[in-house]
């Protein structure tokens, strides 16, 4: 799931190979989902197509934000990127690895077996000295075959009549999350498995450690595990996370507290 920049810029002029640039940021007033195209237009990695986790992989006829987009939007898009259900995808982004882990998720939840994600990010790239340039790439139109697997996403319902051996993650920041989340779930903020100052995710051995700050034995985990944040972005750097100790196949809460918050007739439990 995982790639370091000298794997990426070994592979550069593989063409089976497609980069996603997926740069964002989340702000805590409203509007508070945006893409940034215009990083992208100023400078990314060669080869590199965009995509704007706002608008391009979410559904904007559902009411409840960044809900994966249907089937058929995804499979245009991708197939429009030039990319197949056997291309390699390689994501990046810059804001601790939540929208190109996100893009990964959508992947494999639409049957695409092979989306990677560049730890570090663009600024751990550029840091390195590796090669960035501006120009507007586009490539010839591939087929992609969009097939939802129902095992990777949850509804509320699910959530809420979930069995009582699931374990449910919040990938949340703790201040947010003190504020009101799913009862019985564990905070596992997405800050606390990745290194701040390299923006690459923590040695497996430190991710256990992380884990079991909170309560979680990765190396004995539960069958059932859900998890969740806002609105099934930050949860996926969980996801990522448990990937990389061997932990595979966690579905997201797509609708997240974007949907469960707002929700009158959902429980809810808060720390202050």
């Amino acid at each position: 799931m995982i790639v370091s920049s000298d794997w990426l810029f070994a592979h550069l002029d593989d063409p089976n190979i497609r980069i996603v640039d997926i740069r964002g940021r989340v702000e805590h007033t409203e509007p508070r989902y945006h893409a940034e195209p215009e990083l992208y237009d100023k400078s990314h990695i060669p080869g590199a197509v965009f995509i704007d986790w706002t608008k391009d992989i979410v559904d904007l006829n559902d009411p409840i934000p960044v809900n994966i987009a249907p089937p058929e939007k995804f499979s245009e898009l991708m197939s429009t990127l030039g990319i197949s259900n056997d291309t390699i995808v390689v994501a990046y982004d810059d804001h601790n690895r939540m929208f190109s882990s996100r893009l990964a998720w959508a992947l494999r939840y639409y049957g695409h077996t092979d989306g990677r994600i560049l730890d570090g990010g663009f600024t751990g790239w550029v840091k390195e000295g590796k090669p960035v340039d501006s120009i507007i790439h586009t490539y010839e139109k591939k087929d992609f075959i969009a097939i939802p697997n129902p095992e990777l996403k949850r509804n509320a319902d699910e959530v809420e009549f979930r069995s009582s051996d699931t374990l449910l993650l919040d990938g949340r920041r703790p201040e947010v999350f003190a504020k009101g989340f799913i009862p019985g779930a564990i905070n596992v903020p997405h800050t606390s498995l990745t290194n701040p100052e390299t923006g690459k995710f923590l040695s497996k051995e430190e991710l256990k450690v992380s884990f079991k700050n909170v309560g979680v034995d990765t190396d004995s985990p539960p069958e059932k595990i859900i998890c969740y944040c806002n609105g099934g972005v930050s949860a996926t750097v969980v996801i990522t996370a448990l990937g990389i100790l061997g932990i595979e196949n966690i579905p997201v809460y797509d609708g997240s507290w974007n949907e469960w918050g707002k929700d009158e007739k959902r429980p809810k439990s808060q720390l202050i």
